[in-house]
Order: structure tokens, then sequence, then C-alpha cells
């Protein structure tokens, strides 16, 4: 246990942090173009972008790994990170990936963070949320998430995908790290429209978010069980 704690407290030093990034930048890069994909939905996020509409991306933490390199717009996606040791390693991982971070979270004390975020949608800018991080509960959306889509009022696409061949860690996420030379499917899920949270109580805009990203990740391994 002893050790255990000396090797989490070398890992949070910036120099280690940064070197860190860089390896788990480049395994994720590796096995997104060594993996055959086949992309569902992917006509929705160009929709957006060609419209010049900003939308917020919601994926669980899981499936945080090759979530960056499918990003092949210009523009910057802004990725909502927590000021907590994971959140931290992931915003200096995305910055491979020129994706800038807002530190904050989307729970209590996420005002500063949720605000600005507000801000660059309004501005037509593109940002990402992992709304059941940084250490959970796993696959539960956390209340500012819909917050900000209401308050904003931009759209939240759901993104998914499942892979062929993966390790599953057992962490409190069981983050799915996935192989090179794979095949898998990548889903983005349909809009969820702002004006609909908008007449969602918080309880209810929760449920309905949490059920269309859980759907993505179902439609994703229905796609690729049935490509068998």
């Amino acid at each position: 246990m002893k050790k255990w704690r000396i090797f989490k407290k070398i890992l949070r030093k910036k120099e280690v942090e940064k070197i860190l990034a860089k390896l788990m930048a480049f395994l994720m890069r590796l096995s997104y173009s060594t993996t055959s994909w086949r992309v569902t939905g992917g006509e929705i996020p160009e929709k957006y972008h060609r419209g010049k509409r900003p939308f917020i991306v919601c994926l669980w933490h899981d499936r945080l790994m090759i979530a960056p390199c499918v990003w092949k717009w210009k523009n910057p996606l802004h990725v909502l990170a927590s000021n907590h040791s994971d959140g931290r390693l992931i915003a200096k991982v995305v910055e491979n990936f020129s994706m800038p971070a807002v530190f904050g979270s989307t729970g209590k004390n996420g005002i500063a963070a949720a605000k600005r975020l507000i801000q660059l949608v309004k501005e037509g800018e593109y940002a990402a949320i992992i709304p059941d991080g940084p250490k959970g509960p796993r696959h539960k959306l956390a209340p500012g998430v819909v917050a900000i889509a209401k308050l904003s009022k931009v759209d939240i696409l759901p993104f998914s995908f499942c892979v062929k061949r993966y390790h599953r860690f057992n962490s409190w996420d069981k983050f799915i790290l996935v192989w090179p030379f794979n095949r898998g499917v990548i889903v983005w899920g349909s809009p969820i429209a702002a004006e609909k949270l908008g007449k969602m109580s918080v309880v209810e805009g929760i449920e309905y978010v949490e059920g269309k990203i859980n759907e993505a990740s179902q439609k994703a391994h229905k796609i690729l069980t049935l490509d068998n």
C-alpha cells in the first residue's frame, strides 16, 4: 500500500504527467489509426459543423480512449476537465490533440467552469463533457451537464464506440483500453435538443441524457456483434 502511494505521488509530478500524457496520446493514435472503423451517425456532427452550429459532445469516462482521435475539424474542441489528478492528466493528453481544457466540474463546485463553457458555446465554440468523471458514479450523469445545455441553448450529441479486442481495467469506470489492429464501431447518437431539455425537470433531463448516451453504446455493440 505504501509503495502504491509513493508510485501515485511520482505520477503526479508535472514532468512525469507530461511524458505519460504523450505516451498515452501515441497509443491512442496507434490504436485508432490501425483499427478498421465503421461510423454510424457521422453525418450528424458534420451537419452541425457545416451550419456553424455549436454542440456539446457527451461520452462516458470508459469510452474516452479514442474520442480525441475522432475530432477531424479545425475548430478546437474545449474539454471540461476536473482539477482532480485524473482530470489534469486527461487535460495534458488532449492537449496533444490541440484540445484546450476548461478546468472544473459539472458538480456543485464547478460553477466557474460551467459559466466558461456556456460562454464558449454561446460564442460558437464546441465543447466535450465526460459527465461521470472524474470518479463516478459510473455511467451516472452529473446535473451540471443538463444545466449547461439549457442555459447555452446548445444541443448535446451523445458519442460512444465498441471494439472487438480490448482490455477493461478493474477501475471505478471499467476503462476500455483499445488494442491496435482492431475492428470497431463508432456511434454518434441522435442530437439531444436543448429546447426539449428546457421543458424537462432536472431529474427528467438527467435520465433522458443518460439513456441517450447508453443507447449510443448499445447501438455500437449491436452493430459490431451483427458484423461478426
